[in-house]
């Protein structure tokens, strides 16, 4: 879990912390994580798009927000997990992993 929890982390982005409402679905978001997944999951912009779909689809903007943090923004991705319930951290370890390696190879 604690791997899985890595490579969540390892989206960049956006931070809830520093944008209080983030629109998941604005361009400028998707455009961000795809770029970001590619960056830091070193994955194809096919993979990264077929991942910010799922992530559209199965998690609110609060979790991709979440996921969009940069790896090493320790202090927003402790206090963004801290303010999350139990249920929506699970939510977003089962989306981690499974999504990237439906999406991968695409």
């Amino acid at each position: 879990m604690r791997h899985t929890l890595s490579i969540a982390l390892t989206i960049a982005g956006f931070s809830a912390a520093c944008v209080p409402a983030v629109d998941a679905s604005a361009p400028d978001a998707r455009t961000g994580f795809v770029k970001s997944c590619q960056t830091q999951m070193y994955m194809s912009a096919s993979a990264c798009s077929c991942l910010a779909d799922k992530a559209e689809a199965q998690l609110d903007a609060k979790a991709i927000a979440y996921l969009s943090l940069p790896a090493l923004d320790v202090e927003h991705s402790t206090a963004m997990a801290k303010s999350m319930s139990g249920s929506e951290m699970n939510k977003i370890d089962a989306f981690m992993r499974t999504a990237p390696d439906q999406c991968q190879g695409k």
